[in-house]
């Protein structure tokens, strides 16, 4: 048997959870020399050099791509606010309370609420995973009204949940709504997580996460 087989044998019994010790057994009841046979071991315990090369090249490759993408120049969207033509005016100028509740009841939610939101909240600064190039993905519920946005050079909305979702963020139409009429969306939905009116419900891993860039963008919601 030739020293290529018998370390692949070697790696094998390694497999099968057998010690060195038992394996050098194995060898000097074959007939092998005890050097020769601790020799053969050594080599069958070196890291595979093809495995390695491509790990590193995939490594490499990983940084290059992410490095690429995270010196992209991106920059916040220009979207309007949809409650201007909604409203006229936004939820946050009206002082009486009743009249308030009865304009957030008119106001109908569609996924251009959605998309101004998230830009308010920074998405815009979300990419595609730089290996499998799939897009950042999150699902919204408000009430009983679902959504899910895409995102990459830009964010689109389409009604419904996704089963791709990196996360996903269950909300009231009040919140929503005082947030897109804030300056400071961020803080408003903060608030609300605080009060336990919203939840974040995350199901991407973390590295997935970091490798669209979702750090940057949520985690003020933690």
């Amino acid at each position: 048997m030739d020293e290529k087989e018998l370390i692949k044998r070697v790696r094998n019994s390694f497999s099968a959870k057998k010690s060195r010790a038992e394996i050098l057994t194995g060898f000097q009841k074959r007939g092998y020399k005890l050097a020769y046979a601790d020799k053969l071991i050594s080599k069958a315990s070196r890291p595979n050099r093809t495995a390695t090369l491509v790990f590193l090249t995939i490594l490499v490759v990983f940084f290059i791509a992410f490095g690429s993408y995270s010196l992209l120049d991106k920059h916040k969207m220009e979207l309007s606010n949809p409650l201007s033509s909604t409203t006229g005016n936004t939820i946050a100028t009206f002082p009486d309370i009743p009249q308030q509740e009865r304009e957030i009841d008119q106001i109908e939610i569609t996924s251009e609420f959605i998309s101004y939101l998230l830009n308010e909240l920074a998405a815009w600064k979300l990419h595609k995973n730089p290996l499998n190039f799939e897009k950042p993905i999150i699902n919204f519920k408000i009430g009983d009204k679902d959504f899910h946005s895409e995102i990459d050079n830009e964010i689109i909305t389409y009604e419904g949940l996704s089963q791709k979702a990196d996360l996903q963020i269950d909300t009231n139409k009040a919140d929503l709504i005082k947030a897109i009429s804030s300056n400071n969306s961020e803080d408003v939905l903060k608030q609300s997580l605080a009060n336990e009116k919203t939840q974040l419900n995350v199901f991407a891993s973390e590295a997935e996460l970091f490798s669209k860039g979702y750090f940057k963008f949520y985690n003020f919601l933690k």
